[in-house]
């Protein structure tokens, strides 16, 4: 199976059954893996920063490097491959705290909380994250199967029940 990697600042979309999605290296950053059972249509994006307002000339040219303007460009990614919003579901992976002082800066936490916002605006509903904490993670999608996995360090985080923050189970 062909693998997309989706890099820091990156988004990819595919209707390719046989293509998996994965991107690396989730510290504070964000990974929104979307997947729209019906249509068969998956989408990985990796942010790094929540609000594009300190950059606007930097997010016109790489709206996937924060969350208010990759997210939106995700999901219109999505419906440009034949989603339809009200079917995308959503999990969330990263928002980790790296930096041990980080009070005041917090960025996996706002990061976390501005992916939160922007899909609820959108009507877009969050099934599950694996968030927060202190190590960084691996997510991927099974664009074929509409399955989700994620990897802390190098092990695979077990696979928990719906309501936990734990682990992304599949979409079909």
């Amino acid at each position: 199976m062909p693998t997309l990697v989706v890099g820091i600042s990156d988004c990819r979309c595919t209707n390719d059954a046989s293509v998996d999605l994965v991107t690396y290296a989730l510290g504070s950053c964000i990974a929104v893996g979307a997947y729209d059972p019906v249509q068969g249509v998956g989408g990985l994006l990796h942010y790094l920063l929540p609000d594009s307002r300190q950059d606007q000339q930097r997010a016109t040219q790489q709206p996937a490097m924060y969350a208010d303007t990759g997210i939106p460009h995700l999901i219109r990614s999505m419906e440009r491959l034949g989603a339809q919003r009200k079917h995308i579901r959503v999990r969330l992976a990263g928002g980790a705290q790296m930096v041990s002082d980080t009070a005041q800066l917090a960025v996996g936490k706002r990061n976390q909380l501005a992916a939160r916002k922007l899909l609820w605006q959108m009507g877009v509903l969050v099934e599950m994250e694996a968030v927060g904490g202190m190590a960084s993670r691996n997510l991927g999608l099974k664009v074929g199967t509409g399955e989700f996995w994620v990897q802390t360090n190098t092990q695979a985080e077990p696979r928990l029940p719906e309501a936990s923050h734990a682990i992304l189970a599949g979409a079909r």
